[in-house]
C-alpha cells in the first residue's frame, strides 16, 4: 500500500516515520478499517521505544536508568 506523505518533522527513525505515514491512510479507508492501521502503527512505535530502553537504559535526561527518581527538592541530590 502506497502511503499518502504526512507533513512535519523527520523524527530522524525510519521506523517512527514509516509508522507515522501509515496514519494518513486513514483518510481513503472506511471507519471500519481504521483499527488495523492504528494497531499497526502502535506495534511500530512500540517497537522502537522498545528497541531504545534496549540500547540504553540510562538514556538521556536519565542518568541512574530505568526506576530512578529525580532529586527530591531539599533533600541531598536537591
Amino acid at each position: 500500500m502506497e502511503h499518502r506523505g504526512v507533513s512535519g518533522p523527520a523524527t530522524g527513525d525510519a521506523r517512527v516515520d514509516e509508522a507515522v505515514a501509515r496514519l494518513a491512510d486513514l483518510a481513503g479507508l472506511p471507519v471500519a478499517e481504521h483499527p488495523p492501521v492504528f494497531e499497526h502503527v502502535h506495534e511500530r512505535l512500540t517497537e522502537a521505544l522498545g528497541d531504545l530502553d534496549v540500547r540504553d537504559p540510562a538514556g538521556p535526561g536519565n542518568p541512574s536508568g530505568p526506576g530512578s527518581r529525580p532529586p527530591t527538592p531539599g533533600g541531598p541530590d536537591g
